[in-house]
């Protein structure tokens, strides 16, 4: 914001340490799905990318976009 006063000093916006906090919770619960998901040894990701490259999915993605 550039408001001003009578004094020319810049009025800064008042800092919100709870926004700060929930995006630090957030950003930690996500590296965890993320570590979870990636280190999870039943997750098979030879299938998942058997899947994801098949020649109908990147048909479908290709339509979509």
């Amino acid at each position: 914001m550039s408001a001003k006063n009578n004094n020319n000093e810049r009025i800064l916006p008042v800092k919100k340490p709870g926004h700060i906090i929930s995006g630090i919770i957030v950003a930690i619960l996500a590296c965890a799905l993320v570590y979870s998901i990636a280190t999870n040894p039943r997750f098979e990701w030879a299938i998942v990318w058997k899947y994801i490259f098949n020649e109908n999915v990147l048909a479908g993605i290709g339509w979509t976009l």
